[in-house]
C-alpha cells in the first residue's frame, strides 16, 4: 500500500483495472477450447483478492477513526456541558444565601427503628441534611457548617426494647451522625413511640438515652403518640431534669389526669408554646396557671377553665381552642380582656354547649380563624355570640380565615361590614353533605336540614357585595366593604356560578399606582376608596370546567402584577 508523500496516509492503488466493457466483450466473443487463458484469469483473481483485502483494511481503519472521532465528540460535549455549569446561577449565589436556602428546604431528618439491632440503612428522602451534604464539595462544606439543619431530628420507635438484643454501633447509625453534626445547636425533637423504649421499665434503651442526655439542648419537642411512654418516663433516675432552652412542646393524646403538663411546669421555665392534642376536656390541669410565660396555647379546656387560664396568663399572644368545649357546663362566662392577644383560632364542634366567644375580649386581635372541626351539615349556632365578640372587641383585624362554617351570604356580608381594617380574607364553604337517608339523630336531626342556607354562602350576591363601586341586594350602602382588602382567597363548592360577576368584582379593586397616574398606594386608596387588590385565588371544587374566555381579563391583570389563580376540578 502506497503512502501519501504529503499527509502520510495510505493511498489505495487498485491492482485490477475496472474495465467492465472489455471483459464483457471477451465473455461474448471468446468461445471454444482455446477461449480461456488460465494464467491470466488466475492473476486477475489473485489481484482482486489482494485489492479486497486492502479495501477491507482501509474500511477497518476508517471505522476505527470514526469511532475515535465519535468518542472525542462525546468528550467534547461532556466537557462543554461541564463548562456551562460554571455559568449556572446557583454558583453565583453567595454561601450566605445558599445556607438560607438550605435552612428553608431542610425539614425534619426522619429515622425509624423497627427492629434490633439497628440497621444503618436509611433514605436520603427522609434525611434532607444528609442528602444536601452528598451533592458536591461546596454543598457538603456549607451543610457541615450549619448545625441547625442537623438538629431537626424525628425518631419513630416501633420495636420492643430488651436487654439481650444488641442495639448496634452508634458510630454507624445515621441518627447519631445527625446528633454529632448538630454540635451545640438547640434541638428540634420529634418522638413517636409505638412501643415502650424502656428496658424492663427500669432504664432507657441506649438510643433513647442518647436523646435525654441532650435534653438541655431541647428547644422544640413533639411527642406524637405517648400511649406507650409519656414524657416523665424518659427521665428514669434523673431526679432533677431541666429544659432551659425548651420553648415549644406538642403532646398527643393528653388526658385529664396526665402528669406531663405538671412535669413541664416544673422543668421548662422558658416554655412559650404549648399544644395539647386530644378531644377530652382538661378541667383538672390546674398547673396551667403556672405557665405565665406562655405566649401560644392550643388546647381543649372547659369554659370555666378557659376563663381562669386567660386570667392567669396575661402574656398570651396566640390561642387555639374549641368553640363548644365543655358542653356539660352551666358556667356563665364574663369577658376576660386579653390585652396582648393577636392570633385566635376557634374550632367549631358538633353538639350543644357553651361558646368560648363570650369569655374573651381581644382589643388587639389581628388574625382570626373560625373553622369547623368536622364540617358536617349543621348550622353555626354561635354566630350571634361571634358577632357580639366582634363588636365588643373592636379589634384592628387584618386577617380572617373561615372554613366549613354554615352561615348565609347575608350573615357573611354582615360580618365583613364590621371589619374595615381587613387586609387578607380567606373563605372556604366546605361542608360534607351525607345523603338524607343516612341522617340520624346521632349526627343531627332532619329539622337541622331546614335551618341551613340552601346554597353556599359564596353566592353571586356575596361576590357583588365585594364590588368596589356597586351596591347589591346584600349591601345597600355605596361605600365599599373591607376597603383595605389586598388578598382574597375563595373555595367554593357550587357546581354553577356567574363567572362574569367574579371578574367584574376583581377588576373593580385593581388600581395599581403605576397605571392610575397616582404617585402612591395611599393616594390610590383616597381616590378610589379601596386599596389595590394584589392577590386573588378562586377554587371551584365541584365544577369540571369554566369558560376560560370569561377569565381572560384576569390573565391580563396577572401580567401587570396581580397574582391570580383560578382552578377547578378537572377530574
Amino acid at each position: 500500500m502506497v503512502l501519501c508523500s504529503q499527509c502520510g496516509e495510505s493511498v489505495l492503488h487498485p491492482r485490477v483495472p475496472f474495465d467492465f466493457p472489455f471483459l464483457q466483450a471477451r465473455l461474448r466473443s471468446e468461445l471454444g477450447p482455446a477461449s480461456g487463458q488460465p494464467e491470466e484469469v488466475a492473476s486477475i483473481l489473485k489481484n482482486s483478492e489482494l485489492d479486497l483485502q486492502d479495501y477491507e483494511a482501509e474500511i477497518d481503519r476508517l471505522e476505527t477513526r470514526i469511532l475515535f472521532l465519535a468518542t472525542l465528540k462525546d468528550r467534547v460535549r461532556d466537557y462543554s456541558n461541564l463548562a456551562k455549569t460554571l455559568l449556572s446561577p446557583i454558583r453565583k449565589l453567595p454561601d450566605e444565601l445558599l445556607c438560607q436556602v438550605f435552612d428553608l428546604c431542610c425539614g425534619m431528618n426522619y429515622f425509624s427503628i423497627i427492629d434490633l439491632p439497628v440497621s444503618t440503612a436509611f433514605s436520603f428522602r427522609s434525611a434532607p441534611a444528609m442528602a444536601l451534604s452528598s451533592v458536591c464539595f461546596r454543598w457538603r462544606r456549607n451543610a457541615l457548617a450549619m448545625p441547625s439543619i442537623w438538629s431537626r431530628i424525628s425518631l419513630k420507635w416501633s420495636c420492643s426494647a430488651v436487654d439481650h438484643v444488641p442495639w448496634g454501633d452508634e458510630s454507624t447509625f445515621p441518627l447519631y451522625l445527625s446528633l454529632a453534626r448538630s454540635l451545640k445547636c438547640p434541638l428540634m425533637i420529634e418522638l413517636d413511640f409505638g412501643k415502650d423504649p424502656r428496658l424492663n421499665h427500669t432504664s432507657l434503651h441506649p438510643i433513647i438515652a442518647k436523646f435525654t442526655q441532650q435534653s438541655r439542648r431541647w428547644k422544640q419537642l413533639n411527642l406524637l403518640y405517648p400511649g406507650a411512654c409519656i414524657l416523665p418516663d424518659l427521665f428514669i433516675g434523673d431526679t432533677s431534669p431541666h429544659f432551659p432552652l425548651l420553648e415549644e412542646v406538642e403532646l398527643g393524646e393528653v388526658t385529664a389526669s396526665d402528669p406531663e403538663v405538671i412535669f413541664l411546669a416544673r422543668t421548662a421555665p422558658n416554655l412559650k408554646r404549648l399544644i395539647l392534642n386530644g378531644d377530652s376536656e382538661l378541667p383538672h390541669l390546674k398547673s396551667l396557671s403556672a405557665f405565665t410565660q406562655i405566649t401560644h396555647m392550643d388546647f381543649n379546656p372547659d369554659l370555666p377553665h378557659l376563663v381562669k387560664f386567660l386570667k392567669a396568663n396575661p402574656n398570651l399572644i396566640s390561642l387555639a381552642v374549641n368553640e363548644e368545649a365543655g358542653s356539660s357546663s352551666d358556667h356563665t362566662a364574663h369577658p376576660q380582656t386579653c390585652a396582648r392577644m393577636e392570633i385566635l383560632t376557634v374550632r367549631h364542634d358538633n353538639g350543644v354547649g357553651k361558646s368560648v366567644f363570650p369569655a374573651m375580649h381581644c382589643p388587639t386581635l389581628k388574625s382570626l380563624e373560625p373553622l369547623d372541626k368536622t364540617p358536617l351539615l349543621h348550622a353555626w349556632d354561635s354566630y350571634s355570640l361571634f358577632m357580639a365578640f366582634v363588636r365588643r372587641s373592636s379589634f384592628p383585624l387584618t386577617t380572617l380565615s373561615m372554613k366549613g362554617l354554615s352561615l348565609s351570604d347575608s350573615n357573611l356580608v354582615h360580618v365583613l361590614t364590621h371589619l374595615p381594617t381587613l387586609v387578607n380574607l380567606s373563605i372556604d364553604d366546605l361542608i360534607m353533605l351525607p345523603p338524607r337517608s343516612h341522617i340520624t339523630e346521632d349526627f343531627f336531626s332532619i329539622d337541622d336540614l331546614d335551618m341551613l342556607p340552601p346554597h353556599s354562602h359564596i353566592t353571586e350576591e356575596f361576590i357583588d357585595s365585594l364590588h368596589a363601586s356597586r351596591t347589591s341586594s346584600l349591601r345597600s350602602n355605596l361605600s365599599p366593604i373591607i376597603p383595605r382588602l389586598r388578598s382574597l382567597a375563595l373555595s367554593c363548592g357550587c357546581s354553577e356560578f356567574n363567572d362574569t360577576s367574579v371578574v367584574d368584582m376583581v377588576k373593580s379593586r385593581w388600581f395599581p399606582s403605576n397605571l392610575s397616574g397616582l404617585s402612591s398606594e395611599t393616594k390610590v386608596s383616597n381616590v378610589f376608596q379601596v386599596d389595590c387588590l394584589r392577590e386573588f385565588a378562586l377554587t371551584f371544587r365541584r365544577r369540571e370546567k369554566v369558560d376560560r374566555a370569561v377569565y381572560a381579563p384576569l390573565e391580563r391583570l396577572e401580567k401587570n402584577g396581580m397574582r391570580v389563580v383560578v382552578s377547578w376540578n378537572s377530574t
